[in-house]
Parts: structure tokens; sequence; C-alpha cells
């Protein structure tokens, strides 16, 4: 049996990850930068000031045109819907398209987290992917149609506004959108009644029926109308622009925060506006933006927040409650998603609410330690959430554990140090939902064995780089000095909010030393003895020698319920790996499938599924697994195996020459193998050294005597003397014969292998066997097409240029010489960036030295 080589991700894939991370990062840092040079004094009295001028009105007014601007976005999902031709509760499409923008708003890059969710909200109603793609494609059209038209509505009406951001006269603003909107004209005319189709940069684009496209224009005008009404309603009155030509700007603002990749466009946002509306003080329009982003961002949130917390306080859903039980099923699958994003929200404010200057104190100046304390608990409690929140999302057990412990705890500190109180609500909030979702959240695993994403690694440093920039706007009035750290007052603010920076910094430092250091997670226990014991009838029945491995002692064993059937698997890194497919009845191997992708689910893993056939590939795509092959398994028919005739010469040339140098053969029994291990332990000892390796594990035995133990051997005797063995593996049920350890002394004479192969073929044909097993050629048999995969493109290049390191072509030359049948061999793994990191747990696992 062959492996092949470590596959790591490619220079280019790594350098893109980081430029994703560390763009918005540099973008947000640039922005708040510019943010801070907009006022002339202290900043965060005067958006203080302007945020306390606000009216119930007005807040009012703001969140009715928010949650009405929600609402419109609800309409593209029941316009792309509705051209599908398959119906959807509305409680479902009602739940699913919140989510989908509330999420989608928040994280960023709305079409691919709105189409993630979509597609676990509308898959279960009988929509394939291309009817949810429609659908994620109306919400994305209507945004660009609507902004198209209103762009040149602004432009028409309010010229002037443009005309204060942009250095041209209004006569040609004015002309510029009557060619915006006689644009759009001519695209409604020219997609007809049945839509067109055309190419962008070589991407194949689609645009609906001209009623449809007017259909979504209206309803997106509304809606973007309706959302910069939500924050036009926010500034002075003194304002210079009209509603129209504010439509404008806003849209500008919208799209720069966009292209800045960072999420919910922070900072980039406020910072656009401020330079489109000059005539407006700076603190006016970052208090309405404050608000608007409560109001269009964080209110969606806490409305997800209880959507999700109300089922789930419910007792098992009735049948007859329709709406509800759709709208359920509907949310489920995003309960610790959406969770994970309010805990990550209540741990940013607590930051915040510990940067800020408390505005009253409950606490006599006696119990001036007891507020420090409390402050930078507060703080710290922030800093856990925002660690944990990754874990929330994948399930985790103990990050639940740690999360609802700091939400239930956090509004302490935050009373003791005069906090906001709707932030301590918000905890509270979050830890309902947590309790009311505790079983979602069912993955074992420690903390520091969940592996981060580097969406959420972005999100951690963009929460960061926002507190240290407000820790410097804030206290811009107050000079630093090195007696700061010091100064212990119920009015010392400044370095009080210091100190709980610098606890998160070490709280962040000390969290990402201690994954640097962790050790990837420990293997699963080894199936024991008794266990072994009980699969004998199962591995009686197997048609695939490879069933034989489970006898190694380094794999964990999962049964089905009858003990009909098994799967050998072991864990490391983050991927749970099978070796091969089930054993057992097809029916039987097809269920343990499905009960191996909730193991792995259930421990917080990737689904590995290493070396498996043809039988069950439908099954693995069911689970949404990719295949790539790993290579071909040479397989030697025994039925009518000689030497006789011309196609066999070279082989009984090769048996001759080995008869000729004094070579014998014979096979000895199970029972016969303790007597003769130390002759064998000799020859597998010369040739570790000679070929300068190491044991492996996992898919190929290793010398351990009790394995050894339970096959037999054959033997090849040169004058008496035994110059190499191999173990024998057999599958009675598939008439099957195979060898695993297959070791020779340095100086058995030339030929000895060939000769140890057709002495076994001669040997497994007369004991009835009718098909021989050479184990895999790695990398071979994958197509050479110019447009064949990624993955047989990358694999075989690595098989040309390794060769030096891996005979690849040499190995399957010396297997075909035996004229055998190829049957492929897969990789079953989930796809994108965890196929990489699958083979390269998978070559890790099998390159780790056998335990004793």
């Amino acid at each position: 049996m062959t492996d092949i080589p470590a596959s790591v991700t490619s220079r280019a894939q790594r350098i893109k990850r980081l430029l994703a991370v560390v763009f918005p990062l540099v973008v947000l840092a640039l922005a708040l930068h510019g943010l801070a040079g907009a006022f002339d004094e202290h900043g965060y009295r005067a958006v203080r000031q302007a945020f306390h001028g606000f009216g119930g009105g007005q807040l009012t007014l703001a969140v009715l045109l928010a949650l009405a601007s929600y609402a419109c976005l609800v309409g593209f999902d029941a316009i792309g819907l509705r051209r599908s031709g398959i119906h959807v509760h509305p409680a479902r499409v009602g739940i699913t398209a919140f989510l989908a923008h509330a999420l989608g708003q928040t994280v960023g890059f709305a079409a691919l987290t709105g189409g993630a969710v979509r597609l676990r909200g509308y898959r279960s109603a009988g929509l394939d992917l291309a009817q949810i793609g429609q659908v994620v494609l109306m919400s994305t059209l209507g945004f660009v149609f609507g902004a198209w038209v209103l762009l040149g509505v602004a432009l028409c009406l309010e010229p002037a506004a443009a005309a204060q951001a942009l250095p041209l006269q209004a006569g040609a603003l004015r002309a510029t959108g009557a060619g915006v909107l006689l644009a759009y004209a001519l695209m409604v005319v020219l997609v007809g009644r049945q839509g067109r189709g055309f190419s962008l940069f070589g991407h194949a684009l689609w645009l609906p029926d001209r009623r449809t496209t007017l259909a979504v224009t209206a309803l997106s005008v509304v809606e973007l109308i309706l959302a910069a009404a939500a924050f036009y309603v926010l500034l002075p009155d003194s304002t210079p622009t009209g509603l129209p030509g504010f439509v404008g700007l806003y849209l500008v603002a919208v799209l720069a925060g966009l292209v800045s990749t960072v999420p919910a466009g922070l900072g980039v946002f406020e910072w656009s506006l401020l330079k489109l509306l000059p005539q407006v003080a700076p603190g006016a329009v970052l208090a309405a933006a404050l608000v608007y982003r409560i109001t269009y961002y964080v209110l969606p949130l806490l409305l997800a927040t209880l959507l999700a917390i109300a089922p789930s306080m419910r007792r098992p859903l009735r049948v007859s409650a329709g709406a509800t039980r759709a709208g359920w099923k509907a949310l489920r699958p995003w309960l610790p998603n959406i969770i994970a994003l309010a805990v990550f929200s209540v741990g940013a404010a607590l930051l915040i609410d510990g940067t800020l200057p408390a505005t009253h104190h409950l606490l006599p100046t006696a119990s001036l330690p007891l507020l420090e304390t409390s402050h930078l608990l507060g703080s710290l409690g922030g800093v856990l959430l925002l660690l944990i929140g990754q874990g929330l999302a994948r399930r985790s057990h103990a990050a639940w554990m740690l999360a609802l412990l700091v939400c239930v705890l956090a509004p302490l500190p935050i009373w003791l140090r005069g906090g906001q109180i709707l932030i301590a609500m918000a905890a509270l909030l979050a830890a309902t939902a947590l309790w009311a979702a505790r079983r979602e959240f069912y993955r074992e695993g420690a903390l520091l064995d969940q592996a981060w994403s580097w969406p959420w690694i972005r999100n951690l440093g963009l929460v960061l780089v926002a507190v240290v920039w407000l820790l410097f706007f804030v206290y811009s009035h107050v000079q630093y000095q090195n007696e700061l750290w010091w100064q212990f007052a119920l009015s010392a603010s400044a370095p009080r909010a210091l100190r709980a920076l610098l606890l998160v910094a070490v709280a962040v430092a000390i969290f990402g030393v201690a994954r640097l250091l962790h050790s990837t997670r420990g293997p699963l226990p080894a199936a024991d003895e008794a266990t072994l014991q009980a699969l004998a009838p199962v591995l009686a029945m197997a048609r695939d020698t490879q069933a034989c491995l489970v006898l190694t002692a380094d794999k964990a064993v999962l049964r089905d319920d009858n003990g009909l059937g098994f799967v050998m698997m072991q864990r490391h890194g983050g991927s749970l790996i099978a070796m091969g497919d089930p054993v057992g009845p097809p029916d039987v191997a097809r269920a343990l499938i499905w009960r191996f992708r909730e193991e792995a689910d259930r421990l917080g893993l990737r689904p590995v599924f290493y070396q498996v056939g043809e039988a069950y590939w439908q099954t693995y795509l069911d689970l949404g697994l990719g295949l790539v092959k790993l290579g071909e398994e040479a397989m030697v028919p025994l039925q009518d195996f000689g030497l006789e005739g011309r196609d066999r010469a070279d082989l009984r040339q090769a048996w001759n020459r080995g008869k000729r140098a004094g070579l014998a053969f014979r096979v000895a029994s199970a029972a016969e193998v303790p007597a003769l291990l130390p002759a064998l332990a000799v020859v597998s000892a010369a040739w570790l050294d000679d070929k300068a390796g190491e044991e492996k594990g996992f898919s190929l035995g290793s010398f351990d005597p009790a394995y050894l133990a339970r096959f037999p051997v054959a033997l090849v005797e040169a004058q008496g003397r035994i110059v190499a063995f191999a173990n024998l593996w057999q599958a009675p049920a598939g008439q099957e014969l195979s060898v695993d350890l297959m070791r020779h002394l340095p100086d058995a004479p030339k030929g000895t292998m060939d000769f140890l192969f057709i002495e076994l073929f001669l040997w497994g044909h007369a004991q009835g066997h009718t098909r021989f097993s050479l184990g895999m050629a790695p990398l071979s048999g994958l197509a050479e097409h110019r447009l064949a995969g990624r993955w047989n493109r990358v694999a075989g290049l690595v098989a040309r240029h390794g060769e030096r390191f891996y005979g690849f072509s040499g190995l399957r030359r010396f297997k075909s010489k035996f004229a055998p049948q190829w049957r492929p061999r897969y990789l079953a793994a989930p796809g994108g960036m965890h196929l990489p990191a699958a083979l390269l747990d998978a070559t890790r696992l099998i390159s780790l030295e056998p335990r004793r």
C-alpha cells in the first residue's frame, strides 16, 4: 500500500487570504484617521452633544423607516421565488430573507453571506442551486438597478449637492444624470420580454425580463429611499441638501463602504458622508451615523436573536402550527451563527463601553478598588466573547458554557462601573438566547482546538482597531504621560480606559500564543481487544482486504447498532478521517457514512474519507462532500493465473531466476508467526535502515508483533535464511488477497520481490482467491487535458516534478508488469480550502510513528 505526498496551499492563496484580512484593517485605520482629522477640538464632546439633541420623534421615525426598508428587502426574495415556480411558505420566505439581509448587511459580502443563508433556508423547500442563485441575483440586481436610477434622478433634480463633492458644474452633472437614466432605459429595452444573457470579463451574466426588471427596480428605489430617509431624518434641520439630493450622496457613501470590503462599511461610510456634507457639523453627522447603525444594523440583529429565542422557548411544535413550524425550520440551521454574531456584538459593546467615560458612578469613593476591578473585568469579559465567537458559530459546547457565564455575569461590572444599561440588557438577551438554544451547541473539543477562519480574524482585528481609535478620539484632550497608568480616581476615566485596553491586548496575546503552542488534537482511543474480537464476523464477510487495517493499534472504530458493520477512523488536525469505505453490507455502509458525518459534526471536525472506491460515491455527494482522485489500485486477476504462454514470459523468467538463485517460498500460518518474529525483526530493521525511513501508520501496518501475529506471513528464504516477508490479508467474501507489510534484506538476491509476488499469485490461485490487490499507485490515472479540473492539474504537476522524491511513474510501471486491472481510489472531503487541509491532515496522520 502506498500513499500520496503532502499537498500544501499555494503561495498565491496564502497571500490572498492575508490581503483579505490586512486590506480592510488598513482601510478602516485610514478612514478613522480621516474622521478624527475632521474635528478641530474635542470631537467626542461634539458627538455626545449632538446625540443628546435627538428627539423621540426623530428616533421613532428612524426605526420605522429602517424596518420598512427591511420589509422591502424581503420582497426581492419573493420576486425571485415567484420566477422559480415553487411555492414556499410565506413564514419561511420572510424569516429566511430577513436573516439573509440582516446577516449580510452586518457581516459584509451580502451576496455570499445572504446566499449561504438562502441555501440552507430554501434548499429543504425544494429549490435547487440554480433557483436559489436566481433569488440571490434578484437581491443583487435590485440594489444595482435601484442605485442606478436614484443616482440619475439625484443628479437631475439636485445637482448642487453632488457639485459640492465633484469638480463639475451643476449643468454638467444634470446632463450626466440624464445620460445615466437614458442608459437604464436602453437596458430595459434591450432585455426584452425573455431576458438576456451576456459575458463580462469572461463571466456569463443574465438579466431578467423587462417586467421583472421594472418590478425589481421599483422595489429597490423604494427600499433605498427608505434607508436613506432613515439617516436623513437624523440630520439637523439646517442641512442644505434635500432628500432627493441626499439619496445620491447616501448611495455614494454606501458604495464606498462596499468597495472597502470592511463589514457594514464601518468608518468608510461615515468618512464619506463627512466629505459629502461639508456644511453639516461633523459631530452631527457622526451622531446621526451612530443612531443609524443602531437602527439599521443592531436592531435587526436583536430581532434575529429574538427570533432565535422564540421557537426554542416553546414546547415541540404542533402539527397544525404550519407558519411557526415553517419559520422554525428556516431559522434553526442559523441559530448558532445568529447567536455567535450577537455574542460577538455584545463583546464589542463591552469593550466600547469600557473605553467611554462613565456617565454616573453608583459607588462611593471608598469603593474605588471595586470600581477599578469591575472596569477591568467588564473589558476582559468583552474580549473573551470576541475570542470565543468562532467556537459558538461552530457549535462548540465549551464555547457555549463560557459565553453563557460571561453574558450572565456581565451586567454586574457594567452596573458597578456606571456603564450603559442597554449593553447589560443586550448581554442578558444573549444569555437567554444561549440557554434557549443550548441543544444546538453539542460539539466536543477544547476551545484551543477550534480552528479560526480568516473572516473571524479580520472581524476581531477590526473591532480592536476601532477600540484603539476610539480611546484616542474620546480622550484627545488628555495629554499622554506615563503617570496616567497609575492615576486611580472616580473621575480618572482616561487612565482606566488605558489600563483596560492593556488588559485586552494581553488577553489577545495570551490566547494567540496558547493557540500557537497548543498541540494538535489528541487521537481518539484505539479499539481495544474486545472490540476487535467482536469485529471478527464482520471481517469474515468483508469483500475488500483493506478492512484488515482495523486490526492495527492506531484506529478508533465506529460501529452500527446491530454490529453488522464499522468505520475505522482517527482524527488529526481539524479532520476526522475514515480509512476507506465503511465495512459491511451496502445498506449498513450507507447508514454508517451518515453516522460518521454526524460524529464529525459532533466533534467539530471536517469529515474525510481516505482511499474510497466507487461503490458509495452518490452517498458521499449527498453528504455535500467532493471527490478527488488519489490514484488507481492495481488488481491482478487470479482465476486463470499461470506462468504459461507468451504473455507470461517475463514473469516466468523472473520466477526461474529466483529458483536458480536458491529462493524458496512458503506461507507460515498465524500460529507460527510468534516463533518467527525475531528473524522477521532483523529483516524489518535492515529494510528500514536501508530506506532511511520510519514506520508509517493508519493506511499502513507497522512492525508490531501483536499485529503481525494475527495474519499468515509469506516468507522467501535463501539457504535457510529469511530474506523477505509479507503479511497476508484475506477477504474471504470477496475472494481477495493482498499484502501489507513487505520487507526484504538489502543483500537479498536480485528479483526477490518479483519472485515473492509471483509465488503469492500462484498460492492465491491455488487457495481459491480470484484477485490480488497490489495497492494504490498514487497520482496515476489522472486526466491530463488542459481543461481538466484544478486538482488533476496540480496533482499531475506534483507527479511529474516530484519523481526524484517519490517514484510515482516507477511504482506504476512495477505494478503494470503483472497486467493488473486498475480501479480508482478517491478522497471524499469538503471542497474549497477544506480540501488541501484534509489532504495535509491525512498525510500527516499516515506519517505519524505508530504508538507502542
